[in-house]
């Protein structure tokens, strides 16, 4: 029997994320191996769609809850038995929730000889108690089971609370960036954007990325105080923190000096990226594994500033060389940051030196640890190694 690829992912496209992209590019790769690939995800529709989305065929599951970052369907497991079989390697995107809160009821199932495969995209965090519950039960049942665990950085590797018995199962591809698309365009939003401005601005921080729980956009707003009132800064995006912040925006008299835009086209990002001065990515806590928007900024050749988290934040931004790496939660840290790039040191973030590193993300990289990593891996496992399903 031929190996499939099936795919558990909470979201994919044309839902659009960092995971879904990945989930997507790694179905991609696995055309050349896979002749049959396959998705189970969810929908926000009352039903049950079987369809074929770029030659992968999708089941898109019936959501009944949507909240605290887990998706849930009455029709999960059901689905799983019937369409997964012997000799599937099996792909979960960590943290989806009903896959990784089930997996007892799933091993129950069938018995398969299948390869189960997770790729750890994040730490579940900041959910207090919650968290702690969520995590004890992933680390003694979901974990164990898994032939690999996929991680994009080595400091998630060394520094996750989870994956601390794990090491042994664990394999690095990092996250990658398009250098065909993401590049410094000449012809950018840099006027465009001082424009918008009602106060005259010399110099621009941007963010760009979803307005989320731990993406600490309060931070970066309260740095402002802190800062020349010749700089401005663009925050893109939208979430489910937007009110919130633009009411903090508005609280603090800064709304003619921060300003707001929602949906960009991914064709105009590289056109934006190239017309800041500084990107910003003031992350919290630990649910920011890799931070892609980074290499995307650092493609174009602009300096960076991320936060110390342990995760891959720290990792393809190299403090010193591409931008800074700073304490998270303090808008003072940020502040002095983002001065000493703009006006204090701004030779010593060379844009050679940021493009290079953000080169060694590329896609061709990306494309060969996925093929050693994960979809030639099975040639190498023994016939004997069960997963219960």
């Amino acid at each position: 029997m031929k190996n499939r690829l099936i795919s558990i992912v909470k979201r994919y496209p044309p839902e659009i994320g960092g995971v879904e992209a990945t989930a997507l590019e790694i179905n991609k790769i696995a055309k050349k191996i896979f002749k049959e690939r396959i998705v189970i995800t969810y929908n926000n529709e009352n039903k049950y769609k079987i369809e074929n989305f770029d030659d992968v065929e999708v089941h898109r599951l019936p959501t009944l809850i949507d909240k605290f970052s887990v998706r849930y369907s009455l029709i999960f497991n059901k689905i799983l038995k019937k369409v997964v079989k012997e000799n599937d390697v099996l792909l979960y995107h960590y943290a989806s929730g009903q896959p990784e809160l089930e997996y007892l009821f799933q091993r129950k199932i069938k018995r398969n000889k299948v390869r189960k495969i997770i790729f750890y995209h994040m730490d579940v965090s900041g959910r207090g108690f919650l968290s702690k519950l969520y995590n004890r039960y992933v680390e003694s049942s979901f974990f164990p089971d898994s032939d690999k665990i996929i991680v994009t950085s080595p400091n998630m590797k060394v520094s996750s609370p989870v994956l601390r018995t794990f090491q042994n199962k664990i394999e690095i591809i990092p996250l990658f960036v398009d250098l065909k698309h993401f590049y410094y365009r000449k012809d950018n939003k840099r006027e465009f954007l001082l424009n918008k401005f009602k106060n005259k601005k010399e110099k621009i921080v941007m963010y760009i990325g979803r307005l989320g729980r731990y993406k600490g956009l309060d931070y970066l707003v309260k740095s402002y105080k802190y800062l020349d009132k010749k700089t401005g800064i663009v925050i893109i995006g939208n979430g489910p923190k937007e009110k919130e912040i633009k009411e903090l925006v508005y609280d603090l008299n800064f709304s003619n000096d921060i300003l707001f835009l929602n949906h960009v086209p991914y064709p105009d990002l590289p056109s934006y990226y190239s017309a800041a001065d500084v990107f910003v990515l003031p992350s919290t806590d630990r649910g920011e594994a890799f931070g892609l928007v980074v290499i995307e900024a650092m493609a174009c050749g602009i300096p960076v500033i991320t936060t110390e988290l342990g995760t891959g934040t720290s990792y393809h931004n190299i403090d010193g060389v591409t931008g800074r790496v700073i304490l998270p939660k303090n808008e003072e840290e940020i502040a002095k940051a983002i001065k000493e790039i703009l006006f204090e040191n701004p030779e010593r973030y060379k844009k050679e030196n940021i493009i290079k590193r953000a080169a060694e993300f590329s896609y061709e990289n990306f494309e060969k640890n996925v093929v050693e990593k994960i979809l030639l891996w099975k040639i190498m496992i023994s016939e004997n190694a069960i997963l219960k399903l």
